[in-house]
């Protein structure tokens, strides 16, 4: 099931379509069932006749058969840790490092498919881009050259939701008027297991917005939502109190900046890229601790002055990071390159 990689690769492909000249083809392997994630409209497909799985170990281990089979392309680009065998110009997106600087946060067999396709980007000289410096600083630290790294932030477009619109969700999900929010994969790193022992202090639901991941969480106590479509999560993001995202480690957080830009208050993780994102608008807490957590969300939701405070400074925090730059910024590598 998609996780934030895909979620952002999907947005920045509408963001090249909406605000570029770049005419993006999209490839995939055999499937037996149609995706998760919706894939984007207005692109088209080529359709590689491996299985989805197949083709990626195929990739990584032997790298082989060659996309240029089936694409002709100016400009390859891979936004999701697998490197495709090519002869054109080559684009890589590192999101993070995190199984770099966190190996026990994933599976043996996540670690050895992580670690050979950084091990062919550092033999490749591919162009590397990156979502923030926390990310770049890690690219340099396991060798790539600080020529390669270009650091480009996601983006938002601010489109807040109606009131109707959170009536809508609050009636499709069974939302409560006031609840805590988690958007994102179900997985160790994320540190939801600290959460929900906070949020047990607390006489506050938790919703978790997204895909099982691997290893055990106990999530019991939260209302699981699962993954949700595109137009349900911005709406469900502008009903929540609080957007509570204690991950340990990301290379960028797309939900804090999402939540932002739906007025709703962030709570981040100290020290972390999340934080750098949310600034001034957001509340850093030490979420190793659930204490921390817990009287961190007890006081936002005691002080709704605040919370509105909280807000606006979000909303224009978010608006710093768009989509049309993040595209732009995109398709001037694209075309140095082709």
């Amino acid at each position: 099931m998609p996780g934030g990689t895909a979620r952002a690769a999907n947005r920045l492909i509408d963001a090249l379509l909406k605000y570029t000249s770049v005419e993006p083809v999209g490839v995939h392997g055999t499937h037996r069932r149609p995706p998760t994630l919706a894939l984007p409209r207005g692109i088209e497909f080529a359709q590689v006749p491996f299985p989805g799985r197949a083709l990626q170990q195929l990739w990584s281990r032997g790298q082989r058969p060659s996309l240029d089979r089936w694409v002709d392309a100016s400009v390859i680009h891979a936004p999701a840790y697998v490197l495709p065998p090519t002869d054109r110009p080559t684009v890589v997106t590192i999101h993070d490092l995190a199984f770099v600087r966190h190996p026990e946060w994933f599976t043996p067999n996540g670690v050895a498919f992580f670690t050979r396709f950084l091990d062919l980007v550092c033999q490749s000289g591919s162009t590397v881009i990156v979502p923030s410096e926390t990310t770049a600083n890690d690219c340099v630290a396991v060798g790539i050259d600080t020529a390669r790294i270009h650091t480009i932030p996601w983006g938002i477009d601010i489109n807040a939701a109606s009131p109707d619109d959170i009536e809508r969700v609050q009636r499709k999900y069974s939302l409560p008027d006031t609840f805590v929010l988690f958007v994102g994969t179900i997985e160790p790193r994320k540190n939801l297991e600290t959460l929900v022992a906070a949020m047990e202090r607390l006489d506050t639901p938790l919703v978790i917005v997204g895909p099982d991941g691997w290893g055990s969480v106990d999530v019991s106590q939260a209302t699981l939502l699962g993954t949700v479509p595109d137009e349900d999560l911005s709406s469900i993001l502008a009903a929540a109190s609080i957007l509570a995202y204690p991950s340990r480690f990301e290379g960028f957080g797309l939900p804090v900046l999402e939540a932002m830009a739906q007025g709703t208050p962030v709570l981040v993780t100290e020290s972390t890229a999340p934080a750098v994102i949310a600034g001034d608008a957001g509340v850093h807490v030490n979420t190793r601790s659930r204490e921390a957590i817990a009287g961190a969300i007890s006081d936002l939701l005691a002080a709704p002055d605040e919370i509105q405070q909280m807000g606006l400074a979000g909303r224009e925090r978010a608006s710093i990071y768009r989509w049309s730059d993040t595209a732009r910024a995109h398709a001037a590598i694209f075309e140095e390159l082709s």
